[in-house]
């Protein structure tokens, strides 16, 4: 027999492989020869230096079975890694090891069973279709909806005469010792009492909070201030950088459009996606789905390490079981990896890939757009170890607008 392991895969599907490792017994000896001398270094016998113990002084102590089973998890540990490597396989779950036969001076066989993702065969790009909404053109009421943002940020506090609270208006009150700045609004459940209340006088509150948290306190009302904007003119746009009121309109007008133009791209790009997922026939190993959800709900729980807002009360509020909630999961991951597997065979078909000299091209090009130095640019993708993931986008990028090239997108008509 060959005096190297051999490998064989003797059964795979579309989700789940088998290998068959069979380690010849030379190599089994050395396995068992290497465990008894670490046992030997490790462990210390009254009459004896450290490494010189006598095996059957250790079998006597340990049993001989706990030297071979530790040799077999050993070889196993060494030979499972290598065997994958060797059949290119890519396990996606815990790989389940199962003994064929070891014996004196005998192979020692074992099988080793996992998870893989399925290949995937893409539908024909032509034969896709999707029809997303129009895009809504900027009216005059949106951008006058933006230059009431671009006056609250230039607004200021100033004090407000009489001693009256109305919504809007900023209270400054005292609890005990402490004091702050809240804003009287009406839509509040919590600053909706104050309105109404006089500066120096007391607001006794008895409420619920959002998250259904009892609240009983007085709160002293000790000043007021209202918030004063500007006037909506050529002034307004200097302080915001513009020579006047109709260059910052144009500006708001054309950013307006950039961003909706944007999200129809997104929109374009997931639905396109989608379809070519709805097409293309995907099995999901089990077991890879059971982790990556036992993952994802462990996740969910670690993050709700407040003792006054427990995961319990967060499913009690969305009306929801953990079965229904598990269920949520399942079905968002089991889209996630479908979008992946499918994004990732079309890189494959369409033969798109950057490599690292390409990819800090086009980092040093995005940087200089946002204003920001290249080079620092490049480096922090690299040192935040987002590299990979910039590079996972920008073929996202190349892989979408191939697909839109291909694909048949459609507007939908506007209701009569």
């Amino acid at each position: 027999m060959s005096d190297k392991a051999q490998y064989e895969i003797t059964e795979r599907n579309a989700t789940e492989a088998t290998v068959q490792v069979t380690i010849p017994p030379e190599e089994v000896q050395r396995g068992l020869d290497s465990v008894y001398r670490r046992y030997a270094r490790e462990v210390r016998v009254p009459g004896f230096r450290r490494g010189h113990t006598p095996r059957h002084l250790l079998e006597s102590r340990f049993g001989k079975d706990a030297f071979v089973a530790e040799a077999k998890e050993d070889l196993q540990r060494r030979y499972v890694p290598e065997a994958l490597t060797t059949l290119d396989l890519r396990p996606v779950s815990t790989p389940r090891i199962e003994e064929i036969s070891h014996g004196e001076s005998a192979p020692f066989v074992f099988r080793v069973t996992f998870a893989v993702l399925p290949e995937v065969t893409l539908p024909k790009l032509e034969d896709v279709e999707v029809t997303v909404p129009p895009i809504t053109p900027v009216s005059d009421e949106d951008v006058s909806e933006a230059l009431q943002e671009v006056q609250s940020r230039f607004s200021n506090l100033a004090e407000k005469e009489g001693d009256v609270v109305e919504d809007g208006d900023i209270v400054r009150v005292k609890e005990s010792d402490r004091e702050w700045d809240t804003r009287a609004d009406a839509d509040n459940p919590v600053t909706h009492h104050l309105i109404g209340a006089e500066v120096g006088g007391e607001v006794a509150i008895d409420t619920e909070l959002p998250d259904g948290r009892p609240l009983q306190t007085v709160l002293s009302v000790v000043g007021l201030k209202q918030i004063v904007r500007p006037e909506i003119d050529d002034e307004l746009a200097k302080d915001a950088g513009f020579d006047d009121l109709a260059s910052l309109r144009s500006d708001i007008e054309t950013k307006l459009k950039e961003q909706r133009d944007e999200h129809r791209l997104r929109r374009t790009n997931a639905a396109l996606l989608d379809a070519v997922v709805e097409k293309t026939e995907i099995p999901l190993p089990e077991a890879f789905v059971a982790e990556l959800v036992d993952e994802e709900l462990e996740r969910v729980k670690d993050s709700f390490d407040d003792p006054e807002s427990t995961f319990d009360e967060y499913l009690e509020r969305r009306e929801l079981t953990e079965e229904a909630f598990v269920a949520e999961i399942r079905d968002a991951i089991v889209h996630r990896v479908r979008r992946e597997l499918v994004l990732r065979q079309l890189s494959r078909d369409l033969g798109i890939s950057i490599d690292d000299d390409e990819l800090s091209e086009l980092a040093k090009a995005e940087a200089e757009e946002r204003g920001e130095e290249p080079l620092r640019f490049v480096a922090g993708l690299k040192a935040n170890e987002r590299w990979d993931d910039y590079r996972a986008r920008k073929v996202h990028e190349r892989v979408s607008a191939a697909l839109r090239d291909a694909a048949t997108v459609r507007e939908e008509e506007e209701a009569s």
